[in-house]
């Protein structure tokens, strides 16, 4: 539908964003993260809605994010990262978390706490994203070399979309992944 009626335009993330911004464009489709940049940079009344889905289909949205691990085997060490870890995951510092990165809160409790709910009042453009969270899917992960292989996946995708040959690129794309792992 894109290339052959021109209903959207394809152009890098960033010019995308800021056509959107700018007014440029009426949608775009991004993170839950992009919401305050977003809410602070357009001079309209910008809204967010659950992602689309093709009929029959079932919505599924993969979710980010990382993970934090303890790999010192120095034990003061390993109890500093520890008590980091603990109180990283309070309620109040997870949503201190999500308000400076634009995330969701990563434990149900934040979610649910009065905190957040007052926070999501004032910042309605997040309640789509924690309405998805039960269409949640990890993000795709690679044992080695995940930001080149995603990058390789963003990659196909843009020369799908500028026209390449979609079995061809994917092939490609899948043998160069595969060979990084």
């Amino acid at each position: 539908m894109v290339l052959k009626d021109k209903a959207a335009i394809h152009t890098p993330w960033a010019q995308g964003m800021d056509d959107f911004t700018n007014g440029k464009v009426a949608m775009a489709f991004t993170t839950v993260a992009q919401a305050s940049h977003i809410k602070q940079s357009v001079s309209f009344k910008a809204s967010s809605q659950i992602a689309p889905t093709f009929k029959g289909n079932k919505l599924t949205v993969p979710v980010g994010g990382s993970m934090l691990a303890l790999t010192s085997q120095d034990s003061a060490k390993q109890k500093a990262a520890w008590t980091f870890e603990k109180w990283l995951y309070k309620n109040d510092s997870l949503l201190t978390w999500d308000k400076g990165t634009g995330y969701l809160p990563p434990t149900k409790t934040a979610l649910d706490s009065a905190q957040f709910k007052k926070y999501l009042a004032a910042n309605p453009m997040i309640k789509p994203a924690t309405q998805e969270l039960t269409n949640a899917v990890p993000w795709t992960s690679f044992p080695k070399n995940g930001l080149d292989a995603e990058q390789d996946m963003i990659d196909a995708r843009d020369k799908i979309l500028t026209g390449s040959n979609v079995a061809q690129t994917l092939k490609a794309a899948q043998e160069k992944i595969n060979a990084q792992q």
